[in-house]
């Protein structure tokens, strides 16, 4: 229990900043009723995107398909998906990974790269590894990845938080 605390705060404090870097925070009560808009724990199938650039600029379909991609580029390998929530156009999911947080920090420097998104700020601790990524400087596109040695003893616990603002 005392894990699951620690990893607690680093969280908290990687999604106050990149809801600062974003410009705000996508609000819940953004969800007028629109089935694009889902809070399940599988994801949906999202309609393909017109955007075929990926820049979000499209007809409005092409940012929660983006993110949704975005996110799976962003799952880290060996792992299974714990939780998931999606809020507005905000993605946050948590993972189990047998791999170990050292390994896990090579993949998601590549990751984050293989993206097209620019690293703004990575922050390791204790083994914990933790990393703010957007599209550009004052972008409303971007996210967080923490990852930290799992409760267990072995492998990872790694948070992934994608969103883009409005």
């Amino acid at each position: 229990m005392r894990h699951a605390r620690a990893m607690g705060m680093p969280l908290v404090a990687a999604l106050i900043l990149v809801l600062a870097a974003c410009g705000g925070a996508a609000s819940p009560s953004a969800d007028d009723g629109d089935p694009e808009q889902s809070t399940a724990s599988e994801p949906s199938e999202a309609p393909a995107s017109s955007d075929d650039n990926g820049d979000g600029n499209g007809n409005g379909n092409g940012s929660s398909t983006d993110l949704d991609q975005l996110a799976d580029d962003l799952t880290p390998p060996n792992s299974s998906e714990t939780s998931r929530t999606t809020a507005g156009e905000v993605i946050f999911i948590t993972f189990e990974s047998s791999d170990s947080p050292d390994s896990l920090r090579d993949f998601y420097e590549d990751a984050i790269a293989n993206t097209g998104l620019e690293v703004f700020s990575t922050t390791s601790a204790e083994g914990s590894y933790s990393w703010i990524f957007a599209e550009s400087e004052g972008s409303s596109t971007g996210g967080v990845v923490t990852v930290v040695p799992s409760g267990t003893g072995s492998g990872s616990t790694v948070a992934v938080q994608v969103g883009t603002g409005s």
